[in-house]
């Protein structure tokens, strides 16, 4: 049976390096090891069926840029070929943009859609993610010094919009969607499923972003 190909968008070396940044389930844990490989442990997550977790594994381990694209993706899967919510659909918007241009501009751009949308939303929590990759968390007033947001802070936004978005598709069930999921965070990983890859080719044929 060939390799595995590579996770070449994860820049940890080994699972446990990426599972210090979040709580590790009780049955995932006698999976890993000091020396267990991203890949390995991602492979033995979606062996077992630890969907869950791998969503959490794979939203701390990509890049931040990567890791909105899939989600992004994530959560218009999950909508169908059902229009989102205007709120909701600005917020996604928001959010696309800023993994096609990762400016502050288009980071700044996505606080008021996110907040509009709410983290309760599978859109709006990505999009808040996205506002989390830069900046201060701290109000714009005088004198009151920026509040960095933390490094795996958009992670967890991540982790929270795919894990909201698996509960809310239409279709197949919670454990298939999340499945759906991992192959698709998986891809990423790999550097297969990425934006150029995915951006509209002729008129009428896109992801609806």
């Amino acid at each position: 049976m060939p390799a595995a190909p590579p996770l070449r968008k994860v820049r940890a070396t080994t699972a446990a390096q990426v599972c210090e940044h979040f709580d590790l389930d009780p049955e995932a844990k006698p999976l890993l090891s000091p020396k267990t490989s991203p890949r390995e442990l991602l492979d033995e997550l979606v062996e077992q069926k630890q969907f869950r977790t791998a969503i959490r594994f794979l939203a701390h381990a990509l890049p931040h840029r990567e890791a909105v694209w899939w989600g992004s993706l994530c959560v218009k899967h999950a909508s169908g070929d059902a229009a989102l919510p205007a709120a909701e659909a600005s917020a996604l918007k928001a959010a696309v943009s800023w993994v096609l241009d990762p400016s502050d501009a288009n980071r700044n751009a996505a606080r008021a859609p996110a907040e509009a949308a709410g983290i309760e939303t599978p859109a709006g929590g990505l999009a808040t993610a996205v506002t989390f990759t830069g900046g201060t968390l701290a109000p714009p007033m005088p004198k009151v010094p920026p509040v960095v947001p933390g490094p795996y802070l958009p992670a967890k936004g991540v982790a929270g919009a795919v894990l909201l978005a698996s509960v809310k598709g239409a279709g197949a069930g919670i454990e298939e969607t999340q499945r759906l999921f991992v192959e698709l965070g998986t891809g990423v990983a790999e550097g297969r499923v990425t934006w150029p890859d995915v951006k509209p080719k002729a008129a009428g044929k896109t992801w609806g972003f």
